[in-house]
């Protein structure tokens, strides 16, 4: 990977952004709570994200100015292979899930480590170039999936539930989580408007969550919370004229959604690790990366993935004190 090589903001918002879209489709199973409500789904998101984007206003501004210190990179590194982990763990059981025809689990691990590895090292600003393309993909997917359940849509199937404020921060709080990618913004970005970048990415998840939540209950009602991978099962059941089954071409473009995002945590790695620490091996760092996110997948796998969960919450935000600490000590210098 070439650590000197430039992305322009915008395509690098865009990565992050393909990245951080991958939840909104591939629902993570029994990482954090089940469906909600579009109503409750649409009021807990906006305050949680609220709060996130208020978060990384002040993160991004102190991470834009200064590159983490030793510290901070060796907690964000393990923080980025805890990360790869648990997405591995839900890429590979959404991937059984909808696929009639399953793959060994080491051979699904190889095929996406082998297409990480092109992507980290083909350099951030081809990822941001692929993500741009993934992104339009998903623009076009979602409009057919869109189309495909229009005949089914009833507005009578929008639910009601009580909304009030003690119960909307109840489901916010259970759903917040520092999303990793948002936290790499401003350590991959060569430039100072990060602050502003990650607001729209927020700003732009928060557009898409919104439209699928009412999407989903437009079409299955009260059965739309009980689902396990709701798009999934919306895409199950839309058709457009001979074209009666479009479940594939969705879940394909998700899972491109979901090879950028891992190419996005091991760039991430990659490049931290080597600006900090310089190693003579220009691979080193990717087969690091690699030993730990398999160590931690074969600790996490069906046993211990809420720990793993909790532990890569926890080094990240140490990693975002870490960098606030940092930031103070050199103004008192």
């Amino acid at each position: 990977m070439n650590q000197s090589e430039r992305i322009e903001q915008k395509q690098l918002q865009g990565l992050v952004f393909a990245a951080f879209l991958t939840d909104s489709f591939i629902q993570p199973f029994g990482q954090r709570n089940s469906v909600l409500p579009a109503r409750m789904a649409i009021l807990s998101s906006g305050l949680q994200l609220a709060v996130l984007a208020l978060l990384l206003w002040f993160y991004t501004r102190s991470a834009a100015k200064r590159a983490p210190g030793r510290a901070a990179s060796v907690v964000l590194c393990g923080a980025l292979a805890v990360s790869i982990a648990l997405e591995m763990i839900q890429g590979e059981r959404f991937y059984s899930y909808v696929m009639d025809q399953q793959l060994p689990v080491a051979l699904f691990l190889a095929l996406v480590f082998v297409a990480a590895w092109y992507g980290a090292y083909s350099g951030l600003g081809a990822l941001g170039r692929t993500a741009r393309v993934i992104l339009a993909l998903t623009a076009v997917s979602v409009a057919l999936l869109i189309a495909s359940v229009a005949p089914q849509l009833r507005f009578s199937h929008l639910q009601t539930p009580l909304t009030g404020l003690p119960e909307l921060a109840r489901a916010a709080a259970a759903q917040f989580y520092l999303p990793p990618e948002l936290l790499l913004l401003p350590l991959l970005a060569d430039h100072k408007a990060c602050a502003k970048g990650s607001g729209r990415v927020v700003g732009a998840l928060f557009a898409v969550n919104c439209l699928l939540a009412v999407l989903g209950e437009l079409t299955l009602g009260a059965a739309y919370t009980q689902q396990t991978q709701p798009v999934f099962t919306i895409a199950r059941l839309g058709g457009l004229s001979v074209f009666r089954r479009m479940d594939a071409l969705h879940v394909g473009v998700w899972l491109l959604l979901f090879l950028i995002k891992i190419s996005l945590y091991f760039a991430g790695f990659i490049r931290l690790w080597t600006r900090r620490f310089s190693p003579k091996n220009e691979h080193m760092p990717f087969w690091a990366a690699l030993a730990l996110v398999v160590g931690v997948f074969l600790a996490a796998w069906n046993r211990n993935e809420t720990w793993a969960f909790l532990g890569q919450q926890g080094l990240l935000a140490l990693g975002v004190l870490l960098i606030f600490a940092t930031g103070r000590e050199r103004k008192k210098r």
